[in-house]
């Protein structure tokens, strides 16, 4: 039914005079990304929302934010295919409808055109993080609770509830998301790695960096919150706060 309605909504985007978006000029597109940029063209990612596939919105347009697809962030491509199937469990606030009817071979073409849109951007690099620029943040009961929160909110779609990496989204991942319950590789980590992850996402993975969704103290208060997996005793006694409170 919802591919029934954003098809309607394509016809009518098209019916009132939009065209195909041009495909990038620069040099010639690949096979993949030709056949990429005619699924885009077909689907409502055009006619409804990304019109000429940047930030330009047809009238009436129910997308709400549409961001401009050559200035995104670059993923890889497990990281599009995630999104495709479940958007809100790799962007919770995402106005964008699921694409998982389409085949496996399809994603992977509509990933490699959008990659070609934005392969300007500086593919994420995890800067080195000084101890010392990391809000402090205490380990108690209110920091655990907010870390929770934010954790449930972005990361739960990838790493899971439980931090084991299984969430919603985390099989169709390659390398699988992090599992933070192994407290043998955690206690080899150090606070200024795993926020500088946190902060500007890991290269060649599809972990991607929240330093545009989150401010420096909730990614501090989500790197308190993760170390809680590697220690269950600490964390079941957190928990169990959250039962009486």
């Amino acid at each position: 039914m919802k591919r029934v309605f954003f098809l309607f909504i394509a016809a009518l985007g098209l019916a009132s005079g939009c065209l195909a978006p041009p495909a990038p000029r620069d040099a010639p597109l690949t096979r993949l990304e030709e056949q990429g940029w005619r699924i885009f063209s077909r689907e409502p990612c055009f006619s409804a929302c990304h019109a000429t596939s940047v930030a330009a919105t047809p009238p009436g347009s129910l997308s709400g934010f549409v961001p401009d697809l050559r200035t995104t962030p670059r993923h890889t491509q497990d990281w599009y295919l995630a999104y495709f199937v479940n958007p809100r469990a790799v962007l919770p606030y995402s106005p964008m409808p699921s694409f998982g009817y389409l085949s496996r071979d399809e994603m992977k073409a509509l990933a490699a055109f959008l990659q070609r849109l934005n392969r300007d951007v500086p593919a994420p690099k995890a800067r080195p993080v000084a101890p010392e620029e990391i809000p402090r943040t205490a380990r108690d009961f209110v920091s655990y609770r907010a870390g929770r929160n934010i954790f449930n909110t972005y990361c739960t779609g990838c790493h899971g509830e439980s931090g084991s990496g299984g969430g919603e989204v985390g099989h169709l991942l390659s390398p699988e998301p992090r599992d933070f319950t192994d407290s043998v590789w955690m206690s080899k980590q150090t606070e200024s790695y795993l926020f500088s992850v946190i902060t500007d996402g890991k290269a060649n993975t599809a972990m991607p960096g929240f330093k545009d969704i989150l401010r420096p103290q909730e990614r501090a208060l989500v790197l308190n919150y993760i170390q809680y997996f590697a220690d269950p005793v600490a964390k079941e006694r957190m928990e169990l706060a959250f039962a009486i409170e």
